[in-house]
């Protein structure tokens, strides 16, 4: 289901849920998934998210 082998510096890890929402809702494959410290992190390529984390910062992701 998720690409295993990444690079760990080519991800960004988010623990929002809404905002990793917003990034799947933006067909913003997820590169993995796993829980830690009682949360889930998801695992997005850093360059697929900066289109999405700038509009995130802006407020302006719907």
């Amino acid at each position: 289901m998720f690409r295993r082998d990444y690079e760990i510096e080519d991800t960004v890890r988010i623990v929002n849920t809404k905002q990793a929402g917003m990034y799947i809702k933006h067909n913003i494959p997820l590169v993995d998934l796993f829980w830690s410290r009682d949360t889930l992190v998801f695992v997005f390529n850093r360059e697929d998210t900066k289109e999405a984390y700038e509009l995130w910062c802006r407020h302006e992701l719907y």
